[in-house]
């Protein structure tokens, strides 16, 4: 069966292309997903999106999910950085950015504490959403 390609993404705003990165991190089970706001912080990016993968397999494969996928809706990402060791890649679309650590890295860089606290973006509708997603109902 061919991939359906669509363009959904390819002019969106950042703040929805960062809040479909973190949906599709938080359905492949990544860990300790957060979103930061940096707009009124930096000119480097709008979004940085952090999150932790199990493995360096798992982390690997979070990372290639995010760039497949939103290319698949339009949004080819800039580069790919960081694929030596698996330990911390980041995954460049220009207005986002997404981190994606092993668990020794993200504690090593301890990233998230060099961004603003007032910059953390509540994601709790989007942790409801695929909650709900793959909430299996009891009969």
């Amino acid at each position: 069966m061919e991939e359906i390609i669509t363009n959904e993404l390819k002019d969106a705003e950042s703040g929805a292309l960062a809040r479909e990165s973190v949906k599709l991190l938080l359905e492949k089970k990544a860990v300790d997903v957060r979103l930061f706001d940096v707009r009124e912080k930096t000119s480097v990016t709008d979004y940085y999106v952090n999150a932790t993968g199990r493995s360096s397999t798992q982390v690997a494969s979070l990372a290639d999910d995010v760039a497949d996928a939103m290319e698949k809706k339009g949004r080819r990402p800039l580069r790919i950085e960081g694929r030596s060791g698996n330990a911390w890649l980041l995954v460049d679309f220009g207005d986002v950015i997404v981190n994606v650590f092993d668990r020794a890295s993200r504690e090593f860089y301890h990233l998230d504490k060099h961004l603003p606290e007032d910059s953390a973006v509540d994601i709790s509708d989007l942790v409801a959403e695929v909650d709900e997603k793959f909430d299996i109902k009891k009969n």
